[in-house]
């Protein structure tokens, strides 16, 4: 599996469930933050957390192959592309805004998207969350969670692997901290890359790890 970053909650991420490639892309964002919309993106299915500028604009967002186009996933439920299972589950914003996080399982990894995630799980939604092997975790502030609430969540999902995202970059209008915060307060090896590729074998076994991305 490899996930690589584009900024606020977009990941791409590409699995290889069997003969070919899969990819699945997250929150893909409009231009109003400030960030380019990232050129080119291609998907076999597209999951979109809540309804905004800032993460829904699956139009920008091919099919895998020629004129086709993404299977979208925007509600809670659960789907399957190519080999690729992503289960949706209803967690509502802070002020009640319909807001969906998901777990995504594919070559074995169980991943947690958490979208814009601004509040800690219920015990019942993290339950149904379930095991987690890799957290994406939203850790900049402003809409989304911030240093203490996202240490919080990781708390919480217990995951072998941390990814942490929605922080600053440069031309993003929004305000929201960088990603160091958030780093200090999680004692935890860190490993910094532009992309990041795993397999189940190589997940870490005792302490977790955090995987800090740079924008594509």
């Amino acid at each position: 599996m490899q996930i690589t970053w584009h900024g606020l909650s977009c990941f791409e991420i590409s699995a290889k469930p069997g003969a070919t490639d899969v990819t699945v892309i997250t929150d893909p964002f409009s231009d109003e933050a400030g960030i380019k919309t990232p050129r080119s993106m291609k998907a076999a299915m597209v999951i979109v957390s809540h309804d905004s500028p800032l993460a829904s604009n699956v139009v920008a967002v091919a099919g895998p192959e020629e004129n086709s186009r993404p299977f979208p996933v925007v509600h809670a439920g659960e789907y399957e592309v190519q080999g690729i299972f992503a289960t949706g589950i209803r967690v509502p914003k802070k002020d009640g805004t319909e807001h969906t996080i998901y777990r995504i399982f594919a070559e074995g990894i169980k991943v947690a998207f958490l979208g814009a995630l601004d509040r800690a799980l219920t015990e019942e939604e993290n339950k149904t969350l379930g095991d987690i092997d890799i957290l994406l975790v939203p850790v900049g502030g402003g809409p989304v969670l911030g240093t203490d609430a996202a240490q919080d969540v990781v708390n919480q999902v217990e995951p072998r692997l941390v990814v942490p995202y929605y922080t600053m970059v440069p031309g993003c209008t929004l305000t929201l901290d960088s990603v160091e915060p958030f780093c200090k307060e999680l004692s935890c090896s860190r490993e910094d890359a532009p992309k990041f590729k795993i397999s189940k074998a190589g997940l870490p076994e005792e302490e977790m790890k955090m995987v800090v991305l740079s924008k594509e």
